[in-house]
């Protein structure tokens, strides 16, 4: 009975494993949505910093799966993938700036935007200019 259920546990630990390996494949060669100045409404300042981070963070990972610019600039899919969320980049810096204006440039207890600049520098370092 104790090598039946051990058996079970196995099995499903590794289904749950391949579920989430498939999801993650997904997730990745999924298309952006395009954001736009309608469509994105900051409340906060926080708000553009954690999405211009996770933005620019998903750019990065995607940019790191190739081993050199030509590679990423072959695979046409991911290519206009990122040129998607470059334009999202820049929709997100326009509309926060319109809305809170220098205070961006301020650092803060939710706004980096040091670690910004980081992001930005290893995305140009990899041939990507945000």
């Amino acid at each position: 009975m104790k090598l039946n259920i051990f058996n079970i546990l196995v099995v499903f630990c590794f289904l749950n494993l391949t579920s989430c390996e498939k999801k993650e494949e997904t997730k990745k060669s999924m298309r952006p949505e395009v954001l736009s100045e309608d469509s994105y409404f900051p409340k906060t300042i926080c708000d553009c910093n954690d999405d211009g981070l996770e933005l620019l963070n998903n750019i990065l990972i995607r940019r790191k799966d190739f081993k050199n610019f030509d590679a990423f600039s072959k695979n046409q899919k991911v290519f206009n993938n990122i040129e998607i969320l470059k334009k999202n980049w820049k929709t997100i810096q326009y509309k926060c700036l319109k809305t809170f204006g220098a205070v961006l440039m301020r650092p803060s207890n939710c706004n980096e935007p040091d670690k910004i600049q980081i992001l930005k520098n290893k995305l140009l370092k990899l041939g990507i200019n945000t």
